[in-house]
C-alpha cells in the first residue's frame, strides 16, 4: 500500500502507561501532513505501508516524545541558581524586585533564549507564568508563537505587596482588565498550539476579589488557571490568617471558583487528607516541583498519596527556584524526593526512571489539558518528538545500543541534559536549536 507523510525512523522508546515502556529498537513514527500521528511501530512495516514517504532517518539515535514542564516563571530565569532561604523571603529579596523590572526590553531580550533553550532541554509544551506587565506579557507570547513550542501562559496577578503603579483602588481592577485582554487575543492561537493560563500568584498575594475575578476570565474564556498550593509551611500560615474563614488553604481557592479540571495547583506539598480529596474531586492537577522544593527547602511532595487519591500529576521546574530547565534533573530530584520520604516511611512504593519519565511526558500533558493531543506516539496525536544522542552523555566505554530501554532511560535520568537533544519536533514541524 502506499503512503505519504514523514517517518521519523531510529530506537523509539515512549511510556503511554504508567509503569511501562514501549520500544522498537528500528522503529519508526509516521505522522501526515498536519502533524498528526498515523501510526507508530517497526520501521521496517511502516516503511512498506508509507511507500511515498519522507524518510528522516536518525539512527542509532534515541526518539522520545516531547517532554513537558508544567510550572515555570520566565521573568524570574535571570536569578536561577541565585539567592537562599525560604520562599517568602526569597520572593521578596530576589524576585519581587527582578518581576518589577521586567519591562518589554528585558522580555524582548529574554524571552527568545528562554524558549529555545526549553526545546535545547527537548521540552515541547509547557506552562509558563509570564510578566506582571500587560505590554511584557504581549511579547513574550510573540516570543512563544514564533518559537513553535505549545505554550500555556499567563500574566502573573497578584495585589498583596504588589508593585503597581496604579492608585491602589485599581490594583485588582487592572489587573483582571489587563488579564481578559490577554485571554482574548492569545487563548487558542495557531491552532490551540497556544493557550492562556489565567494566572493568580498564590492567596498570600490575591485578594478574594481578584482570585474570584480571574476565576470568571478562566470560566468565560474556557482558559486554564495556575496557582501555587501549599508549598511552604510558613506561607500556609499567613494563608491562615487572612482567609480564617476558609477550612484550610484548598478551600480558599474553592470559594473562589479556582478548582476545576483545568487548573494546575503548582507544588501541593502540605496538604491534609480534605484537601487532596478535594482537590482530587474537583480534577484539578498537580505540578510537581522536587528541584525547587529542595533549592527552598519547602518540604518533600508526596507523589504517591496524591496518585493514588486519582490526582493527575506531572512534573515542573519552576524556574528560578528550580535552578534549571533540564528536565532530566527534574526527574531525577522526583525519585530523589521519593527516597527521603521512604527513609522514614518504609512502604513508600520505589519510583523508577520509568515512572518519572511517564511523568515527565503523559503526565505533564494530562496536568496542562493537552492529553489528548501530546505526551506519547499513539495514533491520532501530534507529532511531538525529540531525537537524542545518548552517547553525549554516557560514561566512556559504555556499548549504549546494548542497553534496554530502562537503562537508556536510567541514564537520561541520572546523568542527562541538553548535550543529548539533536532535534525537536513539534506537530511534526521542526524547532531549530541549532543557535545553540
Amino acid at each position: 500500500m502506499a503512503g505519504s507523510g514523514t517517518i521519523l525512523r531510529g530506537r523509539i522508546i515512549h511510556a503511554p502507561v504508567f509503569g511501562s515502556l514501549r520500544e522498537w529498537r528500528d522503529g519508526a513514527v509516521v505522522w501526515d501532513a498536519n502533524g498528526l500521528i498515523t501510526d507508530t511501530g517497526s520501521a521496517r512495516d511502516l516503511l512498506a505501508r508509507n511507500l511515498d514517504a519522507r524518510i528522516i532517518d536518525v539512527r542509532p539515535w534515541v526518539v522520545i516524545p516531547g517532554l513537558v514542564d508544567t510550572h515555570t516563571h520566565l521573568p524570574q530565569y535571570p536569578a536561577a541558581g541565585i539567592g537562599s532561604g525560604e520562599l517568602l523571603p526569597w520572593l521578596e529579596r530576589f524576585i519581587f524586585p527582578l518581576e518589577h523590572d521586567f519591562r518589554v526590553e528585558q522580555a524582548e531580550r529574554l524571552a527568545p533564549l528562554f524558549f529555545r533553550e526549553l526545546a535545547l532541554n527537548g521540552i515541547t509544551s509547557c506552562a509558563v507564568y509570564s510578566a506582571l506587565w500587560e505590554d511584557s506579557c504581549h511579547v513574550c507570547f510573540r516570543h512563544a508563537e514564533a518559537s513553535g513550542l505549545r505554550v500555556t501562559m499567563g500574566k502573573m496577578m497578584m495585589d498583596y505587596a504588589t508593585y503597581s503603579e496604579t492608585a491602589p483602588v485599581r490594583i485588582v481592577e487592572q489587573s483582571l482588565e489587563e488579564t481578559d485582554r490577554l485571554c482574548r487575543q492569545w487563548h487558542g492561537r495557531d491552532n490551540g498550539r497556544l493557550r492562556y493560563a489565567v494566572s493568580p500568584r498564590f492567596a498570600v498575594a490575591c485578594t478574594e476579589q481578584l482570585m474570584r475575578g480571574a476565576a470568571e476570565i478562566a470560566e468565560r474564556h474556557g482558559a486554564s488557571i495556575q496557582t501555587h498550593l501549599a508549598e511552604n509551611g510558613e506561607e500556609g500560615d499567613v494563608v491562615a490568617h487572612r482567609f480564617p474563614d476558609a477550612l484550610d488553604y484548598t478551600d480558599v481557592y474553592d470559594r473562589c471558583g479556582l478548582l476545576g479540571p483545568r487548573t494546575i495547583l503548582g507544588h501541593a506539598i502540605h496538604l491534609s487528607d480534605r484537601e487532596i480529596d478535594r482537590i482530587a474531586e474537583s480534577g484539578s492537577s498537580v505540578a510537581h516541583c522536587p528541584t525547587s522544593n529542595f533549592f527552598l527547602r519547602s518540604g518533600l511532595m508526596d507523589l504517591w498519596r496524591l496518585r493514588d487519591a486519582g490526582i493527575t500529576v506531572g512534573l515542573g521546574s519552576d524556574v528560578a527556584a528550580g535552578p534549571e530547565l533540564n528536565p532530566w534533573r527534574v526527574q531525577r530530584a522526583a525519585i530523589e524526593t521519593r527516597n527521603a520520604l521512604a527513609a522514614t516511611k518504609p512502604t513508600t512504593p520505589a519510583l523508577e526512571p520509568r515512572h518519572a519519565f511517564h511523568l515527565a511526558t503523559v503526565g505533564g500533558a494530562q496536568a496542562l489539558g493537552r492529553g489528548d493531543e501530546t505526551g506519547d506516539f499513539e495514533v491520532g496525536k501530534q507529532a511531538d518528538a525529540v531525537v537524542l544522542n545518548i552517547s553525549a552523555v554516557a560514561p566512556p566505554g559504555t556499548d549504549v545500543e546494548a542497553l534496554n530501554a530502562d537503562e537508556v532511560l536510567a541514564l537520561c535520568v541520572w546523568r542527562g541534559d541538553a548535550r543529548m537533544t539533536k532535534r525537536v519536533f513539534v506537530g511534526g514541524r521542526e524547532v531549530g536549536i541549532k543557535d545553540y
